[in-house]
């Protein structure tokens, strides 16, 4: 029996996020597919996002409070730094994931070039137009952290690499990711090191249906 459940669907960058934090501490768990404006869904996330998550009488959402929760609770590798910098510097890369490179990667991109072409929408060229100079500067910031050091919070995985590689995976599926992302060796290099973990495999989430895409 799975000891927690997350609530949402598996190609959201956020629940894959839940569901690798998970794999990474040996957490069991199940994904409980449920739709925007469900019972399911709005019993534990008021807001209509994903994911929702259970452990027992615990129910929360927000994917940072999840995986801190996670991290905190279960036995394990810990997924946060001990160093109060490096602390620090973990919540202010899952900020910057969460308020400027989901926007850029996901909605300015992934989403107008990959996720509508499947529901037979034309692609907006100039919302792609217009996103691709913001992930470029995501990129090079992050490249000023990657091109030195492993991971983003220090020499060790971190909740941080957790929030943000399932939005750089799904960039690089594109065009434009895939021409821009040899540029930032160190990025490239992270997005390697992340993708050979269990926890990436385990978590690869099948094509979107119809309805649902890479939220």
């Amino acid at each position: 029996m799975a000891e927690v459940t997350i609530i949402g669907f598996p190609q959201s960058t956020f629940v894959r996020t839940a569901a690798m934090t998970c794999e990474e501490k040996g957490v069991s768990y199940e994904i409980e597919v449920a739709e925007f404006g469900s019972d399911e869904l709005l019993a534990v996330q008021p807001f209509n996002k994903v994911p929702g998550f259970r452990h027992g009488k615990v129910a929360l959402h927000e994917t940072t409070a999840i995986g801190v929760y996670v991290d905190e609770t279960f036995d394990g590798p810990s997924l946060q730094p001990s160093s109060p910098v490096e602390r620090a510097q973990m919540f202010q890369w899952i900020s910057a994931a969460c308020d400027y490179g989901y926007q850029s990667m996901i909605r300015e991109l992934v989403f107008p070039r990959v996720v509508h072409p499947m529901r037979g929408i034309e692609p907006d060229e100039e919302l792609i137009k217009a996103g691709v100079p913001k992930i470029e500067h995501f990129f090079s910031v992050a490249e000023k952290t990657l091109g030195s050091q492993d991971y983003l919070a220090g020499s060790s995985l971190s909740l941080a690499d957790l929030m943000l590689v399932p939005c750089v995976f799904y960039t690089s599926m594109t065009p434009e990711g895939q021409a821009m992302l040899p540029k930032y060796k160190g990025v490239s290099a992270w997005l390697e090191r992340l993708s050979a973990r269990p926890s990436f495999a385990a978590t690869m989430p099948p094509p979107p249906p119809e309805q649902e895409a890479a939220e």
